[in-house]
C-alpha cells in the first residue's frame, strides 16, 4: 500500500507536462487520483487504445500497481513504452524504473539510465533525482560526485526534498559546510523529516548557525510532526527544561535516542 500511495503522490504532485489530455481522459485521471481505480481503468482503457499518451501511462500504472485486481508487470511495461515512445516524461521515467528493477522487462541499468535521461531532459524531477543516485552510487556508470550533486540540486530546485538532503550529505562528507548548510535548509523547507531534525539540532547546539533554542524547537516540532522520533524526544526535552508539562508527552513518543 505504501508503494501505491507514493506512486499516486508522484503522478499527482510532480507531473508537469505541457500536454493536456482530452476531457474524458482527464476525468479518468481524476478517478485514479481519487483511488477509484476500477472506474479509472474503465474510462482510460479505450483512450489508451486510441493512442492517448496520458491514458496509456495511467493504464500502465494501474497494471503496475495491481489495484485493478490484475497486476501484470509485462503489460505495465507495454503501456509505459507506448506512452514513452510519444515522449511522455512520466512514462519515460517509469520505463527507467522497470529496467532498473527488472520488472516486466530484463534488468538493464544502462537502459534505465537512458530512460531517466530522456525524462530528465524534460525537467522531470524524479528522473533527475534517480540520476543523482546513479552517479553517486555508480549504478550503471562510474561513480561521479560532481554529477551526482548536479542532479540532486536540480531535483531539489523542482521540489524533491531527498535531492536536497542527499546533496547535504555529500557536502558534509567533504567538509563543504557552507554549501551543506544551504542544502540542509532547503531539504528542511521542503519537508524532509531528517533534515528538519538535523537543522533543529544545529540550532540547539550552535553548529554552523547561531545558538537559538526557539528555532531549534520550531524545527524539532516540524520534524516530529512528520514522524521523526528523535525530533519528538529532543522537542520534549527542551519543553521540560522550560517547565512545560507537554514535554513529557513529546518524550513519550520516542525512547531516548
Amino acid at each position: 500500500m505504501y508503494r501505491i500511495v507514493m506512486m499516486i503522490a508522484i503522478v499527482c504532485l510532480l507531473h508537469a507536462q505541457e500536454y493536456r489530455p482530452p476531457a474524458q481522459v482527464q476525468k479518468g485521471i481524476e478517478a485514479f487520483r481519487s483511488k477509484h481505480f476500477d472506474r479509472a481503468y474503465a474510462m482510460l482503457a479505450s483512450w489508451a487504445e486510441k493512442g492517448d499518451r496520458a491514458a496509456q501511462f495511467y493504464v500502465g500504472l494501474l497494471y503496475d500497481m495491481g489495484t485493478i485486481g490484475m497486476m501484470d508487470k509485462t503489460e505495465a511495461v507495454r503501456w509505459y513504452r507506448k506512452a514513452a515512445d510519444q515522449g511522455y516524461a512520466p512514462a519515460l521515467y517509469d520505463m527507467g524504473v522497470m529496467c532498473s528493477k527488472g520488472e516486466g522487462i530484463e534488468k538493464d541499468l544502462a537502459a534505465a539510465l537512458e530512460w531517466y535521461r530522456k525524462a530528465a531532459d524534460q525537467g522531470y524531477a524524479p528522473a533527475l533525482y534517480n540520476l543523482g543516485v546513479a552517479w553517486e552510487r555508480g549504478y550503471g556508470v562510474e561513480a561521479n560526485r560532481t554529477k551526482a550533486l548536479e542532479y540532486y540540486r536540480e531535483a531539489a530546485q523542482k521540489g524533491i526534498a531527498k535531492g536536497a538532503f542527499n546533496a547535504w550529505v555529500l557536502y558534509e562528507k567533504t567538509g563543504e559546510y557552507t554549501r551543506a548548510l544551504q542544502m540542509l535548509r532547503q531539504a528542511a523547507r521542503l519537508g524532509h523529516p531528517k533534515a528538519q531534525y538535523r537543522l533543529g539540532w544545529n540550532y540547539e547546539h550552535g553548529v554552523g548557525v547561531a545558538h537559538d533554542l526557539a528555532k531549534a524547537k520550531e524545527w524539532y516540532r516540524k520534524a516530529a510532526s512528520n514522524g521523526d522520533r528523535n525530533a519528538a524526544y529532543r522537542y520534549g526535552v527542551l519543553l521540560e527544561r522550560e517547565g512545560n508539562p507537554e514535554g513529557a508527552f513529546w518524550k513519550a513518543l520516542s525512547p531516548s535516542p
